[in-house]
């Protein structure tokens, strides 16, 4: 008797030293458990029915089947992507909260150096990544690239583009300085249809748009792309030579993406990744980038967005020091 009590009670023991070990499991292990567990939300800085907003919400119409689980989006609108970044931040490092990315992010968190940074972050995978042409009106004097590059050297051309120290100052700062021409003059217009319909009526010189925002107005023959600032050649722009063939050492994209906070578990990055691909390589998907005129070829996994992300991170950098906007 004495001896069955004496192996209930080491039974019991052992029994409670498995199960605190379990609980005092490191978070290397813990990573290890299946994921996702519970809803993924996916925060961004866009308001309900805004560009990227709508670009997260096409995306979770697949996601859901293939993770197995609910998405959720989460919009915090505030302070160009601070608010969003800061949502992020709040949560654990465990993949259940990703972040949509846009270039407006790192310029933010440039000019902001209290909030989580880009080296806070893990790349997962890209969701667009719109080219942009520059473009001329119909009648400009600027019949070849040349022409433009060495109107550009005698005087200051006017781009129209978005906001002073946003991301179409940015490329537009870039190119300048890549073709080795006078800084040009930025001409800020609320939005691309602004850009496009000064740019018909002779305002500006010049502009750097996504192809999608000129549609129109290219096909009625009122603008000519002059230089595309793709990394090759597009399809529906098969005689617009790129910027790099010209010896201009510059690319220009509109970019969206995901990414998640750094100390995420490298299993549960790798699943996004995979699973955000999968999601977004469906037709619905395809169709979402079609009908908004976007690259078809937008999605990439981690190691494309990320050199990406790195590459305007620097950019963006040179560009708000050399115009006065950052400080350092």
């Amino acid at each position: 008797m004495t001896q069955e009590i004496h192996l209930r009670r080491r039974g019991l023991l052992l029994g409670g030293a498995v199960l605190g070990a379990g609980l005092a499991a490191p978070r290397s292990l813990r990573a290890q458990e299946a994921f996702p567990s519970r809803t993924i939300e996916v925060v961004t800085h866009a308001g309900v029915g805004g560009g990227t907003d709508i670009t997260a919400r096409m995306m979770m119409v697949q996601a859901p089947g293939v993770f197995k689980q609910e998405f959720l989006v989460v919009n915090r609108t505030a302070g160009s992507g601070a608010q969003a970044l800061q949502y992020l931040a709040s949560k654990p490092a465990d993949g259940h909260a990703i972040i949509l990315v846009t270039q407006t992010h790192l310029l933010t968190q440039l000019r902001n150096p209290s909030l989580p940074q880009f080296a806070d972050l893990i790349p997962v995978a890209r969701a667009t990544a719109d080219p942009q042409l520059v473009l001329v009106r119909r009648d400009s004097p600027f019949r070849t690239p040349q022409d433009l590059v060495e109107a550009g050297k005698q005087r200051s051309l006017r781009f129209g583009g978005t906001h002073v120290g946003g991301v179409d100052h940015v490329t537009i700062f870039a190119f300048g300085r890549a073709a080795g021409i006078q800084r040009p003059t930025l001409v800020p217009f609320r939005g691309g249809g602004e850009i496009v319909i000064n740019l018909v009526g002779g305002n500006i010189d010049t502009a750097v748009v996504n192809p999608g925002e000129a549609e129109a107005q290219l096909r009625a023959g009122e603008l000519r792309p002059l230089i595309s600032l793709a990394e090759g050649r597009l399809d529906a722009f098969r005689d617009v030579p790129t910027a790099k063939e010209l010896g201009i050492d510059v690319t220009g994209y509109t970019l969206r993406g995901f990414c998640v906070l750094k100390g995420t578990p490298e299993d549960r990055v790798a699943k996004l990744e995979a699973g955000l691909i999968e999601a977004m390589s469906g037709p619905i998907y395809k169709s979402y980038l079609q009908n908004t005129g976007q690259a078809p070829d937008s999605v990439a996994g981690r190691q494309v967005w990320g050199a990406q992300l790195e590459q305007f991170h620097k950019d963006g950098r040179e560009a708000l020091q050399a115009l006065g906007l950052l400080r350092g």
